[in-house]
């Protein structure tokens, strides 16, 4: 294939008014539509109570590719072991030629709102609907991941076009002017974890046979227009971990305990306090450092898709190699408690209510309760604190370090963690034996010698708290973990941490879901500079070596299953598209940057491959 008239006829058809883009947007808005919502996921009310099949968007799939040209196209029987296909589609062109396989996936996040989708604007999140200027397009799954599924089948089609490949047309001759091997799969497991991908690769062998490299369409790009090149991603354990007393009384409730363990996960500093793992963090190195200053984006920028709010203070320095660092290649904890999923709507946000007995004076009490609160405030995040009852007194602590989802797993790492700055302030308050702070001991009363009662809230957006209905002392505990560490031995430190620094004379109770190991490739082989350069023509920008701070599990996994194979991570949307909240988006400049890269790239990919022994 001539690369040069590929790459011309390239710059005519894709651009957002084209013939070719303006069809493949209508599959995106169809694809909108299809509720494809991970069950694994299910967070809010309003969201889905019972699994979807997923049979709806993977046969809107399926015709789609049959639509382009591919003639192999088949929905796999899911494996016994669970309830999720997969859609693998190919075209051989010749055994000399390299195979590319592509990944995407069909399903989505929750909508987390509720039926009248007022995070949404009104607008139900089934509906595309477009800015003014038509550079962004709104819908659940727009962005993660079906920005992938048209990137992928945009520059394919585009290719078929060049050579005239037509759908129910393809003879031989023309399908061997190819470039390459194509090979797709479509997921529908991957926001709930992608725990059924090795039975899938296991039970369908053939297909993943002699597989040269992998482009992978789900990752972000460093800001919008400007491309990356993921090359590292960070791991996860979880743990639902539940405090209950043991047969003895003791001077302090189940969920007082609860925080108090939770503070034991970071120092002040808000590093993480599991030596175990963050000692195995793969350490940077000053070219790693370099590049990362390197990386279109700011303090600022960095600042605004974390929604940090403005009075709120980092836990790094504010210099973008640090916050970079601190997100992407650092292992940092999050706690979510009262809730298995959430402790609060917004996951920047936590509070709890605190019921003193025994205060004569509620105004003196809460100004030193102000006061201690705010010398614990280390990283000034915003602090409200309300008097709900005054006999008892009860009152609701709120504290907020960002607008929205901070997206833990994004950002985590230079974003302070609100639920557990919270659960270092509780430790400061109350003491094991059940004293108080010795500014509020002062003011108890003899007479009433009972306990403070600790509870966890849910924060509303309107910054007030409502009680959970579950009653347990119960939080969701996660590390996320950077390169470097392994799942299992992170998964044990973790449980060993917490059943040390459990308070005597309460019982521990610790679930442990499936985690995921992080992930990081080197990029020696000539495949790397040809898709940095590929990227590059696609944006117009310079590309840059990137990583992601989040876990995408089916990574580490289908690398691990396809041996040899170079990953190529490149990402189809921009860091403002708010994925996995309400409002997300697609940027199309970031849609048309991918789907060009990918064409320049496979338009080439005999440079990387031309020499068998490399």
């Amino acid at each position: 294939m001539n690369s040069e008239s590929l790459e011309s006829f390239c710059s005519e058809v894709i651009c957002p008014d084209s013939e070719l883009v303006q069809k493949h947007l209508q599959v995106l808005e169809q694809m909108v539509r299809i509720d494809s919502r991970s069950f694994g996921v299910n967070e809010f009310e309003g969201d889905r109570t019972t699994p979807s099949d997923m049979r709806e968007i993977l046969e809107c799939a399926r015709n789609y590719l049959l639509g382009i040209g591919l003639s192999e196209v088949k929905i796999s029987t899911s494996p016994s072991s669970s309830p999720f296909p997969i859609l693998m589609a190919e075209t051989f062109a010749s055994e000399e030629k390299p195979t590319v396989l592509f990944y995407a996936h069909l399903d989505k996040q929750p909508y987390m709102d509720d039926g009248s989708f007022k995070k949404w604007g009104g607008t139900a999140p089934t509906e595309l609907r477009w800015n003014e200027d038509r550079s962004r397009a709104y819908g659940r799954g727009a962005a993660d991941d079906l920005s992938g599924v048209v990137s992928i089948g945009m520059a394919i089609d585009a290719i078929f076009q060049h050579v005239d490949i037509k759908a129910g047309k393809n003879p031989k001759e023309k399908i061997s002017q190819l470039p390459c091997n194509i090979k797709i799969i479509y997921e529908t497991e991957e926001e709930s974890g992608s725990h059924s991908l090795i039975d899938q690769i296991r039970e369908n062998e053939e297909f993943f046979k002699g597989i040269d490299c992998v482009v992978i369409t789900d990752v972000v790009n460093p800001a919008q227009g400007k491309p990356g090149l993921t090359t590292s991603l960070r791991g996860i354990v979880q743990m639902d971990a539940t405090v209950s007393m043991g047969l003895k009384e003791m001077a302090v409730d189940e969920q007082t305990a609860l925080y108090k363990l939770l503070a034991t996960l970071i120092r002040e500093d808000h590093s993480l306090a599991l030596p175990a793992i963050a000692n195995a963090d793969q350490p940077v190195t000053d070219a790693e450092r370099e590049g990362y200053a390197r990386v279109p984006t700011s303090v600022s920028a960095l600042k605004e898709t974390a929604g940090l709010l403005s009075n709120t203070r980092l836990t790094v320095s504010a210099d973008v190699p640090s916050m970079l660092i601190a997100q992407l290649r650092t292992s940092s904890a999050n706690a979510r408690p009262g809730h298995r999923v959430t402790g609060s709507v917004i996951l920047g946000t936590a509070g709890a209510r605190l019921t003193f007995p025994g205060i004569r004076d509620a105004k003196e009490f809460k100004k030193r309760l102000g006061k201690i609160l705010a010398e614990k405030n280390r990283f000034n995040l915003e602090l409200k604190t309300t008097i709900i009852s005054e006999k008892p007194l009860a009152v609701d602590i709120i504290l907020r370090s960002s607008e929205k989802d901070p997206h833990s797993g994004v950002n985590g790492g230079p974003v302070p963690v609100a639920e557990l700055q919270l659960a270092c302030m509780i430790d400061e308050l109350i003491s094991s034996d059940g004293r108080w702070h010795p500014q509020l001991e002062e003011m108890r009363t003899a007479e009433e010698a009972n306990r403070v009662q600790v509870q966890a809230l849910r924060v509303d957006h309107d910054l007030t708290g409502q009680l959970f209905e579950e009653k347990s002392a119960r939080s969701w505990v996660e590390i996320r973990l950077a390169p470097g560490n392994n799942e299992l031995q992170a998964e044990e430190a973790l449980r060993s941490h917490l059943k040390k620094n459990i308070s005597p004379g309460f019982e521990l109770d610790i679930k442990a879901d499936k985690g995921a190991s992080p992930w990081m490739t080197e990029i020696a082989h000539p495949v790397f500079p040809l898709i940095l350069d590929s990227l590059e023509k696609g944006f117009g920008e310079k590309a840059c070596l990137y990583g992601c701070g989040g876990t995408i599990p089916f990574v580490a996994k289908l690398m691990q299953a396809l041996g040899n194979a170079h990953p190529l991570c490149l990402g189809a949307y921009d860091p403002d598209c708010r994925m996995h909240e309400p409002g997300e988006s697609l940027s199309m400049p970031d849609l048309m940057g991918c789907t060009r890269a990918i064409i320049y790239f496979l338009s080439r990919i005999d440079e990387g491959y031309r020499n068998p022994a490399v």
